[in-house]
C-alpha cells in the first residue's frame, strides 16, 4: 500500500514538473516570437502559458508587451497589472506599463511607474528618457529637459535623446537651441527620421517652408507613410500654396490616424487659406473637440469666424487664445475685440 501511495506521489510530482517546463517553454517561444515581430504567434504562446498557470508574472508581462506592440495599450496595462499582482517588485513590468500609460496619455501614472524603475536602475538612460517624455506630455518642459540631459550623460551617442532635447526646446519656442540639438542628433545618426521631421517643424516656425519641405521629405523617405510626417508635410504644402498636395497628404494621414487632432487643425487651416470658411470652422471645431488647447487652433477658428462675418464667435475664439496664452490669438483679440 505504501508503495502505491509513493507511486502516485511520484507521478503527480513529475506531472507538475512537466507542466512547469511546458509553461516556461511556451513563455520562451512567446518572447522569441516577439523578437521576430510575430505578435499573433506570441499572443497564442503567452495565453497558453497563462492557461497552465495564471499566476506566472513573466507570462502576463509577455502578454502585455504583445498587446502593446499590437497597438492595444489598455489591454497591455491590464496584463502588466496582473504581472505586478503576482510579483510586486517586477521592475520590467513597471517600465513596460509606464510606456503603456504614456501611450494612453496618463502621464502622471507613467511617472509613478517609473519611480521604482529609477530606484533600481539609476543609471538607465532609457528610464530617464521615458521620464522626460512623460514630463513633456505634462508640458513640464524644464524638468523634461533635465531628465533628457541626465539620459544624455549616460548615453552621449544617442540621437533619440538629442532629438527629444530638441523637442523640449521647440515646445518652449527656443528654436535656435532646438536647431543645435537637432544638428547634434543628425550628426550622430543621419537616419533619425524623427529628427528630420522635427527640423521641418522648427523651419516652419521660422517661415522657411522650402527648407522645411526638404527636411520632412527626408523623414518620409526614411519612414514612408508615417502619418505624423504626412500631416506635417500637408501643413507645409498649405503654406507653400500647393493646396492639392496638402489635401492629399492630410487625407492619407487621417486614414492612418483618425484620432490625431493636428490633422483636423491642418485641414481647417487649408480650408481657411482656400477661402472655404464654413469648412474651416467645421474642421477646426472638430480638432478642438479632440484637444481643447490645441496650439494655434483657437486663433485660426477666430479668423475663420471673422472672415465669415461672425464677429461674436470670432471674439469668443480669440478670447480662448488669450486664456491659453497663444500670441497670435492674443494679438487678434486686441485688434478686433477690445471695443
Amino acid at each position: 500500500m505504501k508503495n502505491f501511495i509513493l507511486f502516485i506521489f511520484i507521478i503527480g510530482f513529475l506531472s507538475c514538473s512537466t507542466e512547469e517546463q511546458r509553461q516556461e517553454s511556451l513563455i520562451q517561444k512567446g518572447y522569441q516570437s516577439l523578437d521576430k515581430g510575430q505578435t499573433k504567434q506570441a499572443l497564442n504562446y503567452f495565453q497558453s502559458a497563462i492557461d497552465i498557470n495564471n499566476e506566472n508574472p513573466s507570462a502576463w508581462n509577455g502578454l502585455g508587451v504583445t498587446h502593446y506592440q499590437n497597438g492595444h495599450p489598455y489591454e497591455a496595462i491590464q496584463a502588466f497589472g496582473k504581472a505586478l499582482q503576482y510579483k510586486e517588485d517586477y521592475t520590467r513590468a513597471y517600465y513596460n506599463r509606464s510606456n503603456a500609460f504614456y501611450q494612453t496619455g496618463e502621464y502622471y501614472r507613467a511617472l509613478d511607474d517609473l519611480e521604482p524603475v529609477l530606484e533600481t536602475y539609476q543609471d538607465s538612460a532609457f528610464a530617464h528618457l521615458a521620464k522626460g517624455l512623460a514630463l513633456v506630455g505634462l508640458k513640464n518642459y524644464e524638468e523634461a529637459e533635465e531628465s533628457f540631459l541626465t539620459a544624455l550623460e549616460l548615453d552621449s551617442a544617442n540621437a533619440e535623446i538629442q532629438t527629444n532635447l530638441a523637442a523640449a526646446a521647440y515646445y518652449q519656442k527656443e528654436y535656435e537651441t532646438s536647431l543645435k540639438y537637432l544638428d547634434d542628433a543628425l550628426k550622430l545618426d543621419p537616419q533619425e527620421a524623427n529628427a528630420w521631421n522635427l527640423l521641418a517643424l522648427v523651419q516652419s516656425e521660422k517661415d522657411d517652408f522650402e527648407e522645411a519641405l526638404e527636411s520632412v521629405n527626408k523623414a518620409i523617405a526614411l519612414q514612408a507613410g508615417q502619418p505624423y510626417f504626412l500631416n506635417n508635410r500637408g501643413y507645409i504644402y498649405t503654406f507653400l500654396g500647393e493646396y492639392d498636395k496638402a489635401y492629399a497628404d492630410l487625407r492619407k494621414s487621417i486614414v492612418s490616424d483618425e484620432k490625431n487632432p493636428f490633422v483636423y487643425r491642418n485641414l481647417g487651416i487649408l480650408a481657411l487659406k482656400k477661402g472655404d470658411y464654413k469648412e474651416a470652422i467645421r474642421q477646426l471645431e472638430n480638432a478642438l473637440e479632440k484637444k481643447s488647447d490645441l496650439s494655434s487652433t483657437h486663433y485660426y477658428l477666430g479668423e475663420a469666424f471673422r472672415l465669415n462675418n461672425q464677429m461674436q464667435e470670432a471674439c469668443d475664439a480669440f478670447q480662448k487664445s488669450v486664456e491659453i496664452e497663444d500670441p497670435e490669438g492674443m494679438a487678434a483679440f486686441k485688434k478686433y475685440c477690445n471695443d
